[in-house]
């Protein structure tokens, strides 16, 4: 299946690269680039939250690739057992979405019982455990590219 002139091989590819340099990011965080203005701002907040920072992990080009890779494997089936898979792929998400809002409420307790050390800790696993998932990813998606024979064709 080809989406957009794209193969489910190289989007699968492509999301792994996504998800790992985003598990990159979370395990190694730079120095962050705010103003003096950004600095007052944050000091003058009452509850800064870190869900800001899940959104585009959560609705960005990954999550995007992500659903797209899980839907391609529903296409060699029929009938009531696509229906079936689809309506699979449309639960997880709603399910993705209830315990990313229980999550994301949660954040200011968590943030209050870890603290800023616990925080940062956790950031850093769930960055390299993004990173092992970005790379299973890639790893599936240059298996599929080996195995796919009309890409052999084509050369």
């Amino acid at each position: 299946m080809v989406v957009f002139g794209i193969s489910i091989p190289g989007i699968r590819i492509a999301d792994g690269m996504v998800i790992g340099f985003l598990g990159f990011r979370m395990l190694f965080p730079g120095e962050e680039h705010i103003t003096q203005e950004g600095k007052q701002e944050a000091l003058q907040k009452r509850d800064i939250s870190f869900s800001p920072l899940a959104m585009p992990s959560l609705s960005g080009p990954g999550a995007i690739a992500t659903v797209i890779t899980i839907s391609s494997s529903i296409d060699g089936r029929h009938g009531y057992d696509k229906v079936f898979a689809f309506i699979g792929v449309v639960i997880a998400i709603i399910i993705t979405a209830l315990v990313s809002l229980l999550v994301l409420r949660g954040a200011g307790f968590m943030r209050r019982v870890l603290g800023i050390n616990g925080v940062d800790s956790l950031s850093r696993i769930m960055g390299f455990l993004l990173i092992c998932i970005g790379i299973q990813f890639a790893i599936n998606g240059v298996k599929d590219l080996v195995l796919d024979t009309g890409f052999w064709q084509e050369l």
